[in-house]
């Protein structure tokens, strides 16, 4: 894996197209794949990128995955995590060569790569955010470096997959424990993804309200109840403290910004709330003796409704 290598950036939205734009401009070679929609043959559109007073706008090359005849370098997933099986399996068929970076948060996302057996799997962890103005148009925040781990394989490219991806406008680090880093930011997106989309708030609201922080607070408790009864294996060492304090620097840094599952509901797309909210509680719900997450699960549930009734009001007009 050399800076020359290709780079697919899968699922171009408002993560993957500004990803595809600070790599562009930065002199890689990169391909913005279009998984949501079939027939977009070869060509380039003007992207740009608004991170507070810096602003980009690059020609990024973009394709569909169904238009690929093969793919030989590495790939980096940004789509919405409920299409990763669907995205593994067509990826097993075109016999895709290279390693494959998951940047999506949430909780055993990477299962449908493992089990179509990949030998080189990898969770980046994001610590960004990113919102769509217009077509090809976004503003974009990195919050800190985001840290990417071995998942699957012996990391033998772990560092020069940071290294091809890393921008000064988007950064990356190498994370010997991934796992403490996935279960991290899925707790603190746990409440991010489930309180702001139920208030219609942006992500500011933990360092502006006293009751949705103390709400966020228990949903954190919840969460560590779990991660300490997951902690012999995975080597978590989660505190509440810290979550807290990580949750409020990321809710000072994207103040203004909205969530991914609010941008979703407001859509009438589907959320990621199975792989955060409900994959936690089915995770706790799996244990022995059982464990119980009412408030998580239940926020879950409710982005659940709020996502399914809005989905019906866009397909009814």
């Amino acid at each position: 894996m050399n800076l020359s290598d290709k780079i697919y950036v899968l699922g171009a939205g408002a993560i993957g197209f500004p990803l595809a734009a600070y790599l562009t401009h930065a002199g890689r070679t990169v391909f913005a794949v279009r998984t949501s929609q079939q027939n977009v043959g070869p060509g380039t559109v003007s992207v740009s990128v608004q991170n507070g007073t810096n602003r980009i706008s690059t020609p990024v090359e973009t394709i569909s995955l169904a238009k690929l005849s093969h793919i030989d370098g590495m790939i980096v997933i940004t789509s919405k995590s409920y299409a990763n099986p669907e995205i593994a399996r067509a990826l097993r068929a075109k016999a895709a060569i290279g390693p494959i970076i998951i940047m999506q948060n949430g909780v055993s996302v990477e299962t449908p790569f493992i089990d179509a057996h990949f030998s080189s799997v990898y969770r980046c962890v994001l610590y960004a955010t990113g919102q769509t103005v217009a077509t090809y148009d976004f503003t974009f925040r990195p919050i800190n470096p985001s840290p990417i781990g071995v998942i699957q394989g012996d990391g033998a490219d772990l560092e020069r997959c940071v290294e091809a991806l890393t921008t000064a406008a988007f950064p990356f680090r190498i994370e010997a424990n991934i796992q403490r880093e996935i279960w991290k930011k899925a707790v603190i997106n746990a409440v991010f993804n489930s309180i702001c989309p139920l208030l219609d708030i942006d992500n500011g609201v933990f360092v502006r309200d006293a009751a949705a922080r103390d709400l966020a607070l228990e949903i954190i408790h919840e969460c560590v109840t779990l991660t300490d009864r997951l902690n012999l294996g995975l080597g978590l060492g989660l505190s509440e403290n810290e979550l807290m304090e990580q949750l409020l620097r990321i809710s000072q840094g994207s103040s203004g910004q909205l969530i991914s599952t609010l941008q979703d509901i407001k859509q009438g797309r589907p959320t990621e709330i199975a792989f955060l909210n409900l994959e936690i509680a089915r995770v706790a719900a799996a244990l022995q003796p059982q464990l119980t997450l009412p408030r998580t699960e239940f926020l879950g549930k409710m982005i659940e409704a709020k996502s399914r009734y809005n989905q019906a009001i866009h397909a009814n007009g």
